[in-house]
């Protein structure tokens, strides 16, 4: 019970009931202030317009006048059992009216008042308003509040049914919104337990509803999917460097224990740690690919960005390229519209494109052609390389840039599969957004940067 006190299901329940209960409360106050308060001031007002007729008769006519006509309202049979009248002399005796006893309060000022009185012999809590006349005697004009008071009590009885109608829709209320909120996170909670559990192919079910909980819902699922699918790399990650070690450290173990049980072992031990060198030269080639990728992640390199002109950069590499393109009868072919430049640091993005320019030469094979080209649309910078080679499989394209991720599941072909998931770690450090479609043939890889203003530094 003290845990449910302390869940949000049960602070939200309580606060949805309070606030539906503050605002009967503030409705109730307002109903009954307009109603009630409305019919006081309109029998305040009906009080203060008799009192000035009379007077006004008095002042005309005299006395006497006035006395004949406090006695027709008396006996018109209208407001007969609320009205009160009383025409008291100079000396305090009753000339007429229907009070048979009123407190000294009542005639010895002017103004109007609720007061305890007797009318007709009958106990009566009045709203009463005297006026005393220049030669000393006073009028007193009022009315009977019993009914007013009636009606104010069934008002009141009335809003507290009403009150406590709401405290039971609220109570309701709360109950069946805690139900409903409840229902949601279980599914939610249910789902996250069994996912921890290691059933990553289960997902909250959301099925056609819009509200912030299938929001939350399908945010959740997409979690668990970019989860699974790093579950799932990360699983092929581990047997690709297991397999992509192991070969080449059994090569290394397997030429030295040659070289050591060889006859000739003076002349095979300088071949075998030279084979050893070179064998192991490629693990720390691996490694340090793995390393370009987490530091790429980490986003450390940041700092080092700069304004970059794509031009400059471009003629670097295609001058390193050029001789290697020749060789291999490619032709190499690179193009920049405009003047594009982008923020970026130059090591990086010189190794993306040296690592794409290895992979069209290396795929491509010998006289393909190569083309580099790069412009600049809005704010972006597009750099893209094109091949007319072989291309990657529609159903391998997906996975490209996975790491240790090959086309050639055999491995006979050499490399590590590293190299485009170099490339898409540093174009993310960029926060630019890499694309690779065949183009039947060959295949082509679009680089889109945010592209430097000319007035930065």
């Amino acid at each position: 019970m003290a845990s449910f006190r302390h869940s949000v299901v049960f602070r939200m329940a309580a606060g949805y009931g309070l606030l539906l209960l503050l605002s009967v409360a503030v409705i109730s106050t307002v109903f009954y202030v307009a109603t009630a308060g409305l019919l006081r001031r309109n029998i305040d007002e009906q009080l203060r317009s008799t009192s000035r007729h009379l007077i006004q008769v008095e002042q005309q006519q005299g006395i006497g006048a006035l006395a004949l006509e406090v006695h027709g309202l008396l006996t018109d049979n209208q407001d007969s059992d609320t009205e009160i009248y009383l025409l008291l002399d100079a000396s305090g005796h009753p000339l007429i009216g229907n009070l048979t006893a009123w407190p000294p309060s009542a005639v010895t000022s002017d103004g109007l008042r609720q007061l305890e009185v007797r009318r007709l012999g009958r106990h009566s809590l009045s709203r009463v308003l005297s006026y005393r006349f220049a030669d000393g005697s006073v009028l007193l004009v009022g009315r009977d509040m019993r009914d007013v008071r009636e009606l104010e009590h069934m008002i009141l009885v009335a809003l507290a049914l009403g009150g406590i109608l709401a405290v039971m829709l609220a109570g309701g209320g709360a109950v069946l919104f805690r139900a409903q909120l409840q229902r949601q996170l279980k599914a939610i909670h249910r789902t996250t337990t069994e996912i921890a559990a290691g059933r990553l192919h289960r997902r909250v079910a959301v099925g056609r509803s819009r509200d912030e909980f299938a929001v939350v819902a399908r945010d959740i699922n997409d979690m668990l999917d970019e989860i699974e699918r790093l579950m799932d790399t990360s699983r092929n990650v581990s047997n690709a460097i297991a397999h992509d070690l192991r070969t080449p450290l059994g090569r290394v173990r397997g030429a030295l224990e040659q070289a050591l049980r060889s006859p000739q072992r003076e002349e095979r031990l300088p071949q075998g740690a030279q084979y050893a060198i070179d064998e192991i030269d490629g693990l720390i080639a691996v490694l340090d690919k793995l390393l370009q990728i987490a530091e790429a992640e980490s986003g450390v390199r940041r700092q080092s960005f700069e304004p970059l002109a794509v031009r400059g950069l471009l003629d670097d590499i295609m001058e390193l390229y050029q001789p290697a393109a020749e060789a291999h009868s490619i032709g190499l072919q690179c193009t920049v519209q405009g003047e594009p430049r982008v923020l970026a640091d130059r090591h990086l993005l010189a190794g993306v494109l040296a690592n794409l320019l290895d992979n069209a030469f290396k795929y491509a094979g010998e006289g393909a052609n190569v083309q580099v080209l790069a412009m600049q649309d809005g704010e972006r910078v597009n750099i893209s390389v094109r091949d007319d080679g072989p291309g990657i499989p529609e159903a391998a394209l997906s996975r490209a840039t996975e790491r240790f991720f090959r086309v050639d599941a055999s491995r006979h072909q050499r490399g590590n599969g590293l190299g485009l998931s170099i490339v898409a770690a540093v174009v993310a450090l960029h926060r630019g957004q890499l694309t690779l479609e065949n183009t039947s043939p060959g295949l082509k890889v679009d680089i889109m940067l945010p592209a430097a203003s000319l007035s930065k530094p």
